[in-house]
């Protein structure tokens, strides 16, 4: 019998469930393995970040601080997803796992897959881009042994 993870994750949290079955092999059942939240998706930037807005000094346009970080939002954003393929390289690499069934949400999904050196991303066998990290269970397991 394959030995199989279902990897649901969202910007904030992982899950990975081992996918096993009864004696007969007939009924599958979802046994939690890892979990893990990213406790910086959830802090505000002015939690992260040390200096206050306003403290840069303006180089005389109204509004315009020099030094400024713009886009702070998206590297923030890019850190915590390649954190989420690192934890999720780091599990099927680890033990026996013959494959995987992944789900994201759509935002995030495929940039995952990206960063996932192609060892791991072979293991995935099945990918769903949508949000099921708040699904029972049972309703995680329909979702991934629905046939298409």
């Amino acid at each position: 019998m394959k030995n199989k993870l279902v990897v649901v994750a969202d910007l904030g949290l992982l899950r990975a469930y081992r996918l096993n079955r009864n004696e007969t092999g007939t009924t599958p059942r979802l046994e939690p393995v890892h979990e893990i939240e990213l406790r910086d998706a959830h802090r505000k930037l002015t939690e992260i970040l040390t200096d206050q807005a306003g403290r840069f000094a303006s180089s005389g346009a109204a509004g315009a601080a020099a030094g400024e970080r713009h886009n702070i939002e998206l590297e923030h954003r890019k850190r915590l997803i390649k954190q989420l393929a690192e934890h999720i390289t780091a599990l099927l690499r680890a033990g026996d796992v013959d494959a995987c069934y992944f789900a994201a949400s759509r935002e995030i999904n495929h940039k995952i897959l990206e960063l996932l050196p192609h060892d791991v991303l072979s293991k995935i066998t099945k990918n769903i881009p949508a949000d099921l990290t708040r699904l029972s269970k049972a309703d995680l397991l329909a979702r991934f042994t629905a046939e298409p």
